[in-house]
């Protein structure tokens, strides 16, 4: 923080400025006139949150006068400009109670406390009137002997020079006697960052104007300090205008408040570096989340995040856990416990996180805490283990399968055959029974394939070569379907160490799969990338793409979208590429197409 001096502490003439803020602090409206006096466009201050600009020594006053609804005057603290001056403003405020499901809001007035003579015309105590009668006066003399036995510090100046005194100011100040500060000017022993604006102040209450709460530094006689909460008020002592001044020692509470914020800062460096998502809700809001959940989520910024309506970005299968989880934590009839859901990002990818939920307050109010672990790599983790643990089961029922089928199998055939040539009618029905008994002979070879070790015979291959070879193989299917096979052109060769045979077959069943999903023809675009030791094969059709349930089925055993499918041929094309210790990613959009992804290790 760029160290305040004298000149940096300035009194500007007279001006209001008006501002909305929720009950975060978070400015959402800020008057025009923001740009002349503080430096700050309005657009600049929206968005922004207030503590950000009070002085770090004025904090705490600022944060306990808003946590307070019932004010009786104003509250005075150091304001920073844009080019990074302070100025002391005083501010008045109202709260706006919504409905239960809005937000709240606080009407903040600030005004620049003026240097001319004229004052406050709606706080100006009547100095017009003719000077107190001799009875008065004697009334006023018994009013001070009780104020010297008021507990609290308080004197009374007049044009900031003390002409009374109580002997808990002279304690307070260190004095032995009321000589000791009587006739001294207050500036005197107060800090030199304050004089301006006490200048101010005296110039205001010798005008009949009331001022605000205010917190200073004062000297004691020793010229160690004291911090003070200032309560001033104008008054008439003896026929003359006066300040009436009561202070209150503050010193243990901002020992106390600095400790505190410390542990604060602390507390706010872990969360805000925290890896997982911590944030508040509040009336199903968000109404604070750290940068992690600011990132998860895909926002820009924090204000699209703060506000909005939590349900808005939870999956529609997880509102009624997630409701019901909520209103038991703020009731206090759960207790703490770890549960999932899936949530949208503003990008639109789905996320899956585990939330732990615990009571907490905001703004004296009942609100939860959450904090979001992202599982999203773990629970693709778990569906690849499932996979893998579903081809080895696979695997090892296909070999009895296959065993066990393929040899009545063969006896069947034979004899059909010899009825066949026999039997020369009905030769409709034999037809289709022969059809049926070669799609059940692929079937068992695609199971063989999947059950039987394949000895694999890896050599270093150019993958774009590979690719090319197979889009020639199929391009004549291909344009018999009105198909067009676009390679994308790459400048350098790609190498990988691979089967060739297995990696051709990878590359058959998907551009083979990619020709069958468009019936009306369109375009296959193969294009490769190289990045972080990895090689990266995107196979894009244009076909009607896979709706979001069956994703999440494809490569498991016998599941297929096609009429005439097997189901074998993704989950044969997985098997592969995790041999070739490499992974495939699925992104479909249902009308527009789906992107095969293959990643596979660089040579």
């Amino acid at each position: 923080m760029k160290q305040e001096t004298e000149s940096e502490y300035q009194v500007l003439p007279q001006a209001e400025l008006f501002a909305v803020m929720n009950d975060s602090g978070r400015f959402q409206f800020v008057s025009a006139n923001s740009e002349e006096h503080l430096g700050f466009k309005s657009s600049e201050m929206i968005g922004t949150v207030l503590k950000e600009y009070v002085h770090k020594d004025d904090l705490f006053l600022v944060e306990s006068y808003f946590y307070n609804e019932h004010h009786l005057h104003p509250c005075t603290f150091r304001f920073m400009l844009k080019n990074e001056t302070y100025i002391w403003l005083e501010a008045d405020i109202d709260f706006i109670r919504a409905a239960a499901a809005e937000e709240n809001q606080i009407i903040l007035k600030l005004k620049i406390p003026k240097t001319s003579r004229h004052g406050d015309p709606s706080r100006r105590v009547q100095l017009n009137n003719p000077f107190l009668s001799e009875e008065s006066q004697e009334i006023s003399i018994h009013a001070t002997e009780l104020l010297k036995k008021l507990p609290c510090p308080l004197f009374i100046s007049q044009k900031g020079q003390l002409c009374y005194v109580n002997q808990a100011l002279i304690d307070l100040l260190g004095g032995s006697s009321k000589e000791d500060l009587l006739g001294k000017d207050v500036l005197d022993i107060i800090d030199h960052d304050y004089h301006d604006i006490v200048k101010n102040r005296i110039q205001r209450m010798q005008q009949g104007s009331y001022v605000g709460l205010i917190e200073q530094t004062w000297r004691r006689l020793d010229g160690t300090p004291v911090e003070v909460e200032i309560k001033a008020a104008p008054a008439i002592y003896k026929n003359k205008p006066a300040e009436l001044v009561v202070l209150i020692d503050i010193s243990s509470r901002k020992k106390f408040q600095k400790i505190l914020q410390k542990s604060r800062e602390r507390y706010q460096l872990l969360i805000q570096n925290s890896i997982d998502t911590i944030a508040v809700i509040h009336r199903d809001k968000w109404v604070f989340i750290n940068e992690s959940g600011v990132k998860l989520f895909e926002a820009l910024d924090y204000p699209d995040m703060l506000g909005k309506n939590v349900f808005a970005l939870l999956e529609q299968e997880d509102h009624e856990q997630v409701r019901e989880k909520l209103r038991s934590i703020v009731e206090e009839k759960s207790e703490v416990e770890v549960t999932k859901q899936s949530w949208h990002t503003y990008n639109g990818s789905t996320i899956y996180t585990e939330m732990v939920c615990i009571p907490t307050t905001y703004f004296g109010e009942r609100a939860v805490q959450v904090i979001l672990r992202d599982i999203s790599d773990r629970k693709k983790a778990e569906e690849l283990m499932l996979r893998s643990e579903k081809l080895s089961v696979a695997g090892q029922l296909a070999a009895g399968i296959a065993h066990e089928i393929r040899n009545p199998l063969t006896a069947i055939k034979g004899f059909l055959q010899l009825m066949h040539s026999a039997n020369r009618h009905d030769q409709g029905y034999y037809e289709i029974v022969f059809s049926e008994l070669n799609r059940i002979e692929l079937i068992l070879s695609e199971l063989l394939m999947l059950a039987k070790p394949q000895e694999r015979v890896l050599k270093k291959t150019d993958i774009t070569a590979l690719v090319s070879d197979v889009a020639t193989l199929l391009e004549t299917q291909a344009i018999m379907n009105n198909v067009i096979i676009q390679t994308v052109p790459q400048e350098e060769k790609l190498f990988i160490h691979c089967d060739q045979n297995q990696l051709k077959q990878v590359f058959i069943n998907l551009i083979k799969n990619a020709i069958d999903s468009m019936p009306k023809g369109g375009t296959i675009q193969l294009r490769f990338e190289k990045a972080e030791g990895f090689i990266f094969v995107h196979v894009k059709d244009q076909g009607e793409g896979i709706p979001k349930e069956a994703l999440k089925k494809i490569g498991e055993p016998f599941y297929t979208t096609k009429e005439k499918g097997t189901g074998l041929g993704l989950m044969i094309t997985y098997k592969i590429i995790e041999n070739h210790k490499g992974s495939m990613s699925i992104e479909s959009t249902p009308g527009m197409g789906t992107v095969f992804t293959l990643k596979l290790p660089e040579a």
